[in-house]
């Protein structure tokens, strides 16, 4: 809201700066802080998000994920897991250099390819048969999911068991059907409780469930670089009080798609709130008995 825009007899704004790192409390990986304000905030009607300042350093291969590994079972000698990658965030073709590399430790006929063009996975042995069992994490809650369900689905395999063609000069191999994923999440959601929870978005998730957050938070750049969102874009970002109410503390709480905390590896972020102040005694009473009354 521009200020000039605001009744200043009626109503006052402030800017509220939210950074981590003066966090009275902090969670999970600095995924969640919490600030108490130096004084309580009284007669507060709207509270709006106007900028976030938000390192993108969450590793999309992790545990956390369940994507680190799969099994193969080669020329039916029962299944092996492959050694888990390391966690982090990768290229397209430094995810199948590093997933060939650990494939080379069961059989140093296996080979993994990225077609330059498609962008899609092959997975290759020069002489042997083989069975992919993609669905292999040990995380159940992800093993479950309709999508990213494992290492295979980043890879473009969208079968959780899969077993190798015959090649015309004698080797075995199977292809991804859709191009490989090594991007980060697309958006966060932000949670955000002063102290009660000020639920503005409600974001669909699986089974007809519903995640509530105050705001939906689109990332624009690519792994271990800065989001910079300043409310330009046209995502409603900001919550109207039915009544007035008193902030006394303020938390931030950072979530991926599926509800769970970010890791944000215990990086420093920040938050800047706009927030509405009632001046004037007539229209808070106004406000007050309104919907005092429902």
């Amino acid at each position: 809201m521009e200020e000039n825009l605001v009744d200043s007899a009626k109503y006052k704004l402030y800017l509220h700066s939210l950074d981590s790192r003066f966090a009275d409390m902090r969670e999970d990986q600095n995924s969640t802080f919490r600030l108490v304000l130096p004084y309580p905030l009284k007669n507060i009607m709207r509270v709006r998000l106007a900028s976030i300042e938000l390192p993108l350093v969450e590793y999309m291969f992790s545990e956390q994920y369940g994507n680190l590994t799969f099994s193969v079972n080669l020329d039916s000698n029962g299944f092996v897991s492959m050694q888990s990658i390391i966690p982090g965030n990768y290229t397209p073709q430094e995810l199948v250099t590093v997933i060939q590399t650990n494939l080379k430790l069961i059989d140093n006929g296996f080979s993994c390819v990225l077609n330059s063009y498609t962008n899609t996975c092959t997975i290759k042995h020069s002489s042997k048969s083989f069975i992919l069992n993609m669905l292999s994490s040990t995380n159940s809650t992800v093993a479950n999911r309709p999508s990213f369900w494992g290492l295979g689905y980043y890879l473009g395999f969208r079968q959780s068991s899969l077993t190798s063609n015959l090649n015309t000069d004698g080797s075995y191999s199977l292809t991804g059907t859709s191009p490989i994923n090594t991007d980060p999440n697309q958006y966060y959601l932000l949670q955000l409780y002063y102290p009660d929870s000020i639920v503005n978005v409600w974001h669909r998730y699986q089974d007809k469930s519903y995640i509530e957050a105050f705001a939906k938070v689109i990332l624009k750049n690519g792994a271990y670089t800065i989001t910079y969102d300043d409310n330009s874009n046209m995502v409603r970002k900001e919550f109207t009080f039915l009544a007035p109410v008193t902030m006394s503390q303020i938390k931030v709480k950072l979530l991926n798609p599926y509800g769970e905390s970010i890791n944000m590896l215990n990086t420093e972020w920040s938050v800047t709130l706009e927030i509405t102040e009632i001046v004037n005694s007539k229209t808070y009473m106004k406000l007050s008995n309104t919907y005092s009354n429902k």
